[in-house]
């Protein structure tokens, strides 16, 4: 018997398993549930009492979160998405593809939450995040995340060797890294496994494999690591 979801994390999992198994309606109820629980836990209590129903309350809690992140172009288009598929719920007009980009934008809210409560500090608990949404089925979000903790990490590495924060050139002076190990010796195709987890946050790319996104995330640890390596021992040219 399968144990009922409590926590966000659980309701993606479970909404992943449900869309495989071409239960739309469920798939989508999942995702909401984890939508809701992810704002409950944002206004933390703080809501405005209502006596209306959970949508309108939802969409109370959804306004807090994007007017506290109206910089984040993205939050209100995650907030549609929630909408969305609490309407599938009644009208299962979704398709499989429209129910799995609305399920990534859940697990991008989650994410939001999470890094409002605990914000990342380093690239290896960025990288942990990117890793639980791979556990609950979020390839694309994971890619995205993955590159989010190997673009931290090569941030302080140009901040220790003194160069410029933009992004390209920050991206520029770790690309040497890639080449070789620690001891000197050339890297191999892990090297070229980071690179992929860009190239998975492409929206125009629509198949990924949960098995070669784990083995890009742990390129990405592997140079990570690295850099720790180096940035530690002082190696830093």
């Amino acid at each position: 018997m399968a144990v009922a979801a409590e926590t966000c994390d659980q309701f993606l999992r479970q909404g992943r398993e449900l869309l495989a198994q071409g239960n739309f309606v469920a798939a989508s109820a999942a995702g909401w549930r984890a939508a809701v629980l992810a704002l409950e836990e944002y206004v933390d209590g703080n809501m405005p009492e209502t006596e209306s129903n959970a949508e309108t309350e939802f969409k109370a809690a959804a306004r807090i979160l994007v007017k506290d992140h109206r910089a984040h172009v993205n939050v209100a288009e995650w907030v549609v998405s929630a909408i969305t598929l609490s309407e599938n719920v009644e009208d299962d007009w979704l398709d499989r593809d429209g129910i799995d980009r609305r399920l990534d934008d859940m697990q991008r809210l989650v994410l939001l939450v999470k890094d409002v409560a605990d914000p990342p500090q380093t690239a290896d608990h960025i990288l942990s995040r990117s890793r639980e949404c791979l556990e609950n089925g979020s390839l694309a979000v994971a890619s995205e995340k993955g590159w989010e903790a190997v673009t931290r990490a090569a941030k302080s590495y140009a901040e220790e060797t003194g160069h410029d924060h933009i992004r390209s050139n920050y991206l520029d002076q770790v690309t040497p890294l890639l080449v070789r190990e620690p001891g000197g010796e050339p890297a191999g195709p892990w090297s070229l496994e980071v690179l992929n987890l860009l190239e998975n946050t492409d929206p125009k790319r629509k198949s990924l494999d949960a098995f070669w996104v784990q083995q890009d995330l742990d390129a990405a640890a592997r140079l990570i690591s690295l850099i720790s390596e180096l940035m530690q021992s002082k190696q830093i040219a």
